[in-house]
């Protein structure tokens, strides 16, 4: 995620040269052909572009409209999970008690907390598409580690083996009913969540606002210089390059941030929210040993 106050103009001419010198060049050529060969026929009417343009501008609109609900969605979805974890943590400390002695206490209070936040990192790297496992050391003891190897969704199953110690502490007598309803209810919500991110992770943006918006705005490109050079002259170059540069970027906008979950500058800060997770919750047990906080890089919030 961005997280500068000002927009890198290197990133945007790095993402852009390309496209601009071939405008700039495909403009000038026509212009030239015009000016000083002679060629009358270049000069197409206006009154297309214009129509087209402002069909674009009401297109482009809507579809980064609705690829900036996904983005926002998804970070919706994270402000969520980080603060269910920590409504989890809580309840969990406050409420597994009843005839569990201090240092199994303990212990019981490590574990639940400890899943939690390894699936705040399960999370990550299953919308990330990347393995787990290795980020869950750390949190999980080695043979519910070699456990999850076959599984095919990591953060499901650890809700699901949380779901199940909560119902052993139940039956010893530590929960009460009332008690493991609300903390189920929070695994729930949990659940909720997750199946929100996979849901914007597995919809493909639909492919025809993309493709054609794309393909309608070259054509419009293509145009435009032929329907200003008569009244413009040379300045059509410069003006159908500015003009273009700005459809461009409207079009590249929602491509950038339709899919928040592929670990990109543009994407839902994973990495920081789950370090977050990490920090609060094992303060919440009373570590005082803790990782940093997940800084910027160049701007840039991972």
């Amino acid at each position: 995620m961005i997280v500068r106050q000002k927009l890198s103009l290197k990133i945007v001419v790095q993402l852009t040269w390309k496209r601009v010198l071939f405008l700039a060049v495909y403009a000038s050529v026509i212009v030239f052909l015009y000016q000083s060969e002679d060629q009358w026929y270049l000069a197409l009417p206006p009154l297309p572009a214009t129509v087209m343009g402002t069909a674009l501008g009401i297109l482009l609109g809507f579809r980064n409209n609705s690829a900036y609900n996904r983005w926002w969605e998804a970070r919706t979805l994270w402000g969520r999970v980080v603060n269910e974890s920590r409504t989890f943590a809580r309840q969990i400390i406050s409420f597994v008690s009843t005839g569990v002695k201090t240092a199994e206490l303990r212990a019981v209070h490590t574990e639940l907390v400890y899943r939690q936040i390894a699936f705040a990192h399960a999370l990550r790297c299953h919308l990330r598409k990347q393995p787990p496992l290795e980020d869950l050391k750390p949190f999980l003891d080695a043979s519910e580690l070699e456990g999850l190897q076959q599984e095919q969704n990591v953060p499901n199953a650890l809700l699901q083996r949380q779901s199940v110690r909560l119902q052993e502490l139940h039956v010893a007598g530590c929960l009460d009913d009332f008690r493991q309803m609300k903390l189920d209810e929070r695994l729930t919500s949990l659940c909720d969540a997750q199946g929100g991110c996979e849901r914007i992770k597995n919809t493909v943006f639909p492919r025809q606002y993309s493709r054609y918006t794309v393909a309608f705005v070259w054509i419009f490109i293509m145009y435009l210089p032929f329907a200003l050079i008569k009244d413009l002259g040379y300045l059509a170059v410069p003006a159908s390059v500015i003009v273009s540069f700005v459809f461009l970027v409207l079009s590249s906008l929602a491509g950038a941030i339709e899919n928040p979950f592929e670990n990109t500058i543009n994407d839902t800060p994973m990495t920081a929210l789950s370090r977050t997770i990490e920090i609060n919750l094992r303060q919440q047990l009373g570590e005082t040993a803790l990782p940093p906080a997940i800084q910027p890089v160049d701007g840039f919030l991972y």
